[in-house]
């Protein structure tokens, strides 16, 4: 593995450069969140042929996949601190790649669920790695908009899966529709090692960063200091509960109470996605960049609003009954329920000494993930199974309603961490001076 000092350059302050690496990175999460949810589109012929519940449906599309890796987001968070973040991300990407493909091979449900294991491990080192390099490349008055834009990648794979997975699915089945979305990944990951370099760590903040990382103990112990942060990190954690769950049964939900098939509205409702996704990312990076030049809390406040709205419109969609109105709001609640991220992960970021960011990034990744993914889907389908006996096909709707209520939590978090924002990142900026 590269050091630091191997295959670094300065951080460009204007200019094409950054640009064009962040649309790599903003790649790489697409690829992350496409190979993420691209079994749950595949929920109902892999439930046909291996004979599984709801339940069990959601414990190997996201329990298997989210344990794993939280497990190692910490490790490879720790290690990017440590080492050269642009190697360990593409490589991660290409692991990843792989055990997607691997999941297309699969013959039985034990195959399936070792390769499902396998793409959480690889994912958990990309997001941290990614997020990091973007605070070097980013100055912290645009850094929301940044990690905004790395959030775009996003929604552009919720296009790509329901247009791409949907239709080769249909024609080959579903495990050609996993070999297919292993490809992009392994190109990703060679541009990423061709054509950028290493940024330096500091470079945004105008600061030298430490050659050495701090200890992991200390680490931690600088994070539970950060009232604000634990805030962030516990407001994420709980959205991330209503998004896994929310969006990992959105596609049976079509199929089972709509009777709608996938592919007849995949591209109207990917569009959606798109829109929504683009809405809400722009408007929530510029605006928090925006209104935090007046009072830094904003940038808490301006999401916890957004979890709010969030939960009328989340509910609503589940409970209307004609196709359009669902496309149309589960559009708009896709575009809210992202609301938070660009400014999380960019105060994830500002909020701890530079050497702790990749760290910091795995905490966020972890908690986002394994707890988040890893809850979600499974609570959905097993309220699914409790609500069947009285609800019958229709119980998926009302496991779908319940939960878009945790983001009431979200938001209470949110609103928590304003109230010792300013100071703690004083505190972090007083560190790294």
């Amino acid at each position: 593995m590269a050091t630091q000092a191997d295959n670094v350059t300065e951080a460009p302050k204007v200019g094409f450069y950054r640009w064009y690496f962040l649309f790599l990175l903003m790649t790489l999460n697409l690829m992350l969140i496409w190979d993420k949810v691209i079994l749950t589109t595949l929920f109902e012929p892999i439930r046909e042929e291996f004979g599984v519940t709801d339940g069990q449906l959601g414990i190997i599309g996201g329990t298997v996949y989210a344990i794993f890796m939280g497990v190692a987001g910490l490790p490879l968070g720790y290690l990017a601190d440590r080492t050269n973040r642009r190697n360990l991300a593409a490589g991660c990407l290409l692991f990843w790649s792989a055990a997607t493909a691997a999941c297309g091979m699969a013959q039985n449900l034990p195959q399936l669920v070792m390769a499902r294991l396998c793409v959480g491990v690889g994912e958990a080192g990309g997001g941290p790695a990614a997020i990091s390099m973007i605070a070097d490349l980013f100055e912290r008055r645009r850094r929301a908009t940044a990690m905004a834009l790395f959030m775009f990648g996003a929604s552009l794979a919720g296009l790509i899966n329901l247009t791409v997975t949907s239709n080769v699915s249909h024609a080959w089945g579903w495990r050609a529709a996993l070999l297919v979305a292993a490809v992009p990944g392994v190109v990703i990951a060679l541009l990423l090692l061709f054509t950028v370099r290493e940024p330096v760590r500091g470079a945004s903040d105008k600061v030298v960063a430490p050659p050495k990382a701090p200890p992991l103990r200390d680490t931690l112990r600088f994070i539970a200091k950060q009232k604000s942060l634990v805030f962030i990190l516990l407001g994420s954690t709980l959205s991330y509960i209503t998004i896994a769950g929310m969006s990992s049964w959105t596609f049976s939900f079509i199929i089972r109470v709509h009777e709608t098939p996938l592919k007849e509205i995949a591209f109207p409702l990917g569009i959606g996605f798109v829109i929504g996704g683009l809405l809400g990312n722009a408007l929530g990076g510029s605006l928090v960049d925006h209104m935090a030049q007046r009072d830094e809390r904003w940038r808490v406040w301006i999401i916890a609003i957004g979890a709010v709205v969030s939960v009328g419109v989340g509910a609503v969609s589940v409970m209307v009954g004609d196709i359009t109105s669902f496309i149309v709001l589960t559009a708009t609640f896709a575009g809210l329920a992202i609301f938070w991220f660009g400014s999380a992960s960019s105060l994830s970021q500002s909020l701890v000494e530079i050497r702790m960011r990749s760290t910091v990034g795995g905490i966020f990744f972890l908690l986002s993930n394994m707890v988040g993914y890893g809850l979600g889907p499974v609570i959905v389908g097993f309220l699914s199974d409790y609500y069947q006996p009285s609800f019958g096909e229709e119980s998926l709707r009302y496991a779908m309603f319940t939960m878009v209520f945790c983001n009431c939590l979200s938001a209470l978090a949110f609103y928590m961490a304003g109230r010792s924002l300013r100071k703690d990142l004083d505190t972090a900026a007083a560190a790294d001076a």
